[in-house]
């Protein structure tokens, strides 16, 4: 089989690898209250994220490398009303 005839490996999304975060039990709601969110999430490589909510700035927040939107806040969304 030549090089391009391989399969390539599929790339897990952002929406699906977020709801795996979840189902799996990585995400920990720490605190919730007058609008704002504390959250931490476990990666795949086991690093431990702080995310959450702001609603003074309005801006959703994570910790991680990612420059855009993240499976870890993915994570919370899922769980999380959004704020109007």
């Amino acid at each position: 089989m030549s090089v391009s005839e391989r399969p390539r490996p599929t790339r897990e999304s952002v929406a699906t690898k977020g709801r795996r975060y979840l189902v799996e039990g990585r995400l920990i709601v720490e605190r919730v209250g007058n609008g704002f969110i504390v959250a931490s999430c476990r990666g795949d490589q086991g690093d431990v994220y702080a995310l959450g909510y702001d609603p003074a700035k309005r801006q959703w927040r994570c910790t991680c490398p990612a420059l855009r939107r993240c499976s870890h806040l993915v994570a919370l969304q899922l769980v999380a009303e959004r704020p109007a």
